[in-house]
C-alpha cells in the first residue's frame, strides 16, 4: 500500500509538469496594430473600406482634406474629386495613416453633331466634348463602322469614300467607356458634263529597282481603263500597278477603252539602295537622316557661342534648314520648333517638299497635302501607343525613328541610348531668357520622361 500510495504522488507531479509546460507554451505575443492600407487609389465616386487590425479598442477616422476623400466611423473612404487627401486612424493614442490618390474618369463625350451628310469625296470635322474638365485623360479614339463610306482621322475629321452609312464613335481613352455617336450618309458624287474624261493622280513617279507604285486612273462616267508601258524592261503596268525592272525612264499610259482619251505619267526608276543597318537596326537611310540632325545640333551649340540665337516659335520659323541658316547669320536670331526639326532633315534628305505635317494631341499625326503618299515612299508609318520603355523592350524603338507623344501635342527623333533629337521647349535642350526659350543644342538629350509618356505614332525612315 505505502509503494501504491508513492507511485500516485510521482504520477500527479508529473501531470503537473505537463500542465505548466503546456499553459506556457499556449501563451503568445500579443497582435501588433496596423492599418490595413497605407496608400489607396480610386477614382471620383468609388469607395474602399479600411480597418486597423490587432486592437479591439475604439478607432477614430479623420480626413486631411474632405472635398478629396471623406471617411466614416468605420472607416469607409469615399472619392469625392481630383487630388490626394491623407485618412488617419487613431487607436489608444496612436496615429496611422493612409495616402488616398483620387483620380477623375470621363463622366461624358459628346458630339457636335448626331448626324452628318456630305458627298463623296468631301471632308468634315466633327468636334468632341469631353467632361469634366479635370478627367485625368481627356483623350478619345475616333473610329468608323465601314471605312469603305467614311475614314476618320486621329482628331475626328472624316472623308467621304463611297456612298452608304456609316457610324462614326469618339470613345474615351481612360478606359470609362464614354462615348458618342454620329449618324454619317455619304452620297455619290454627281456626274459632271464632262463625261468623256480621264486623269491620273501623278504625272510622275521615281522608283528604286525592284520597288512598286500604283497609280489610279479616274474616269467621271466609270468606264474601264486600258494600261501599257512604253518599255516594259524598264518598268511594267498591271491594273495601274506599276512596278520598276531596271534603271532608266519609261512612259505608262491609262487609255480610256473607248478611246476618246489617253493620259500618260512619266516613270523614273533609279538603282536600288543598299538596305544595310547598323547594330542598333536602323537603316542606311535612318542613320543620314540622324548624320544630319547632328549636323543642325552642332550648329546650333556653334552660333550660342557666337552670340547668334535659335529660339522656339510655331510661326516666323523658315521652312528649310539652308534658310534659317541664312537668316540667323543676317539677323542674329532664328526660331524652330518641334516638328519642323525632323521636316528640315527629310526635306534635306529630298524626302518630302514643302508639305507639312505634324504631332497632334492624342498622338495621331496631321497631314497637308500628298506629304503623306510622299512619306509612304520611303518610311513606314506605325500606330503603337505604347511607352517608350515598352518599345525598346519590344525591339520596337529604332534610332531615327520620328515620334509623337499622346500627352501633349509634340514631335521628336529618338537619338539612340534613351536620348532624343528635340527642338520642343523641354529637357536638356535649351532654357528661357528673358521668357523666351533659347536652344543651346538640338540633342543628342533625354527630353522624355521614359516611364510615364505614350508614343502615338513612329514615322521609320526603310529605304
Amino acid at each position: 500500500m505505502r509503494e501504491d500510495g508513492r507511485v500516485k504522488r510521482i504520477f500527479t507531479l508529473l501531470a503537473l509538469l505537463v500542465a505548466l509546460a503546456v499553459m506556457t507554451m499556449t501563451v503568445s505575443a500579443e497582435p501588433e496594430t496596423a492599418l490595413s492600407k497605407t496608400q489607396l487609389t480610386l477614382f471620383s465616386g468609388k469607395t474602399a473600406q479600411l480597418s486597423v487590425s490587432g486592437t479591439e479598442s475604439t478607432v477614430k477616422w479623420s480626413s486631411s482634406k474632405k472635398s478629396v476623400a471623406t471617411v466614416n466611423k468605420k472607416g469607409k473612404v469615399t472619392a469625392k474629386k481630383k487630388g490626394t487627401a491623407v485618412i488617419t486612424a487613431k487607436v489608444d493614442g496612436v496615429k496611422y495613416r493612409c495616402k488616398v490618390t483620387v483620380k477623375q474618369l470621363v463622366t461624358s463625350v459628346k458630339l457636335n453633331q448626331k448626324k452628318v451628310t456630305i458627298t463623296e469625296g468631301k471632308t468634315y470635322t466633327l468636334k468632341a466634348t469631353v467632361k469634366p474638365t479635370n478627367a485625368n485623360n481627356r483623350a478619345v479614339a475616333w473610329s468608323s463602322s465601314d471605312p469603305s463610306v467614311v475614314t476618320v482621322s486621329a482628331k475626328g475629321k472624316l472623308k467621304a469614300v463611297g456612298p452608304g452609312t456609316a457610324t462614326i464613335t469618339a470613345k474615351a481613352k481612360d478606359g470609362s467607356g464614354k462615348k458618342a455617336t454620329c449618324k454619317l450618309q455619304v452620297k455619290a458624287k454627281k456626274k459632271t458634263a464632262s463625261a468623256a474624261s480621264i486623269a491620273l493622280d501623278e504625272s510622275a513617279l521615281t522608283l528604286a529597282v525592284g520597288q512598286s507604285g500604283t497609280l489610279k486612273a479616274t474616269t467621271a462616267d466609270n468606264t474601264r481603263v486600258a494600261w501599257g508601258s512604253s518599255d516594259t524592261s524598264v518598268v511594267t503596268v498591271l491594273n495601274g500597278k506599276v512596278t520598276a525592272k531596271k534603271a532608266g525612264s519609261a512612259v505608262i499610259a491609262a487609255r480610256r477603252l473607248d478611246g476618246t482619251k489617253t493620259v500618260y505619267c512619266k516613270i523614273t526608276v533609279k538603282e536600288k539602295e543598299t538596305a544595310a543597318v547598323s547594330a542598333a537596326g536602323e537603316s542606311a537611310l535612318a542613320r543620314k537622316f540622324l548624320n544630319v540632325l547632328q549636323k543642325y545640333s552642332d550648329q546650333v551649340k556653334s552660333d550660342k557661342a557666337a552670340g547668334l540665337v535659335w529660339s522656339y516659335s510655331n510661326s516666323s520659323a523658315k521652312s528649310t534648314w539652308s534658310a534659317a541658316v541664312k537668316n540667323v547669320q543676317s539677323k542674329g536670331i532664328i526660331y524652330c520648333n518641334c516638328a519642323l526639326l525632323p521636316r528640315w532633315g527629310l526635306r534635306e534628305l529630298g524626302i518630302i517638299n514643302s508639305k507639312n505635317f505634324w504631332g497632334l494631341v492624342g498622338g495621331g499625326i496631321q497631314y497637308r497635302g500628298d506629304v503623306k503618299e510622299q512619306l509612304l515612299r520611303h518610311c513606314e508609318i506605325i500606330e503603337v501607343y505604347k511607352t517608350p520603355s515598352q518599345l525598346l523592350a519590344e525591339g520596337n524603338l529604332l534610332p531615327g525613328d520620328i515620334c509623337t507623344w499622346v500627352e501633349y501635342q509634340h514631335t521628336n527623333v529618338y537619338a539612340g541610348d534613351g536620348l532624343w533629337y528635340d527642338s520642343g521647349r523641354n529637357g536638356a535642350i535649351g532654357g528661357y531668357t528673358g521668357g523666351k526659350f533659347v536652344f543651346d543644342s538640338f540633342g543628342p538629350a533625354a527630353t522624355v520622361n521614359m516611364s510615364g509618356t505614350t508614343v502615338g505614332y513612329i514615322i521609320r525612315l526603310v529605304k
